[in-house]
């Protein structure tokens, strides 16, 4: 069967999404995370259980708030045992090779995959020193400026 045009597309989407999910359930149990609980529920980075994942539209805050639920366009956030934050999300090769960089690094990404955007990354959010206000014209692109790793 050949598809053209936006039915491919469809299909590209919902294949490239449920391998994403694939592999956020992977990276979920490497970095041994469970649901944020309802007590810590919107709380500050600072306030909730170290362990957790969770959702927000403000990632790159100083001190925002995880949900249980995933609302559409919603960055998924890692609370890791050690207290320290990870934002996950989906950017080109390029954006991921910048990534693994030591040095200072501007970085494109988006909550879910869309077009390029298919490669899953987790930024330390201690590395954040500035961030654009979420694009919501642009699928909620979040561009954030990173200090070198010392």
């Amino acid at each position: 069967m050949k598809l053209s045009g936006s039915h491919s597309f469809v299909l590209k989407f919902e294949m490239y999404n449920e391998m994403a999910q694939n592999d956020i359930e992977q990276l979920r149990n490497a970095n041994r995370v469970v649901p944020v609980s309802k007590e810590d529920e919107g709380r500050g980075w600072a306030k909730i259980s170290n362990g957790v994942y969770g959702f927000t539209y403000t990632p790159a805050n100083t001190d925002g708030g995880l949900f249980l639920k995933q609302p559409r366009q919603s960055f998924e956030m890692h609370k890791l045992t050690d207290g320290s934050l990870q934002i996950i999300g989906f950017t080109t090769a390029e954006f991921a090779e910048k990534l693994k960089s030591p040095g200072a690094q501007e970085i494109e990404v988006y909550p879910e995959t869309r077009d390029s955007y298919t490669e899953m990354v987790q930024i330390p959010h201690e590395r954040i020193v500035g961030s654009k206000v979420l694009n919501r014209d642009d699928f909620n692109k979040l561009k954030v400026n990173l200090k070198p790793i010392s």
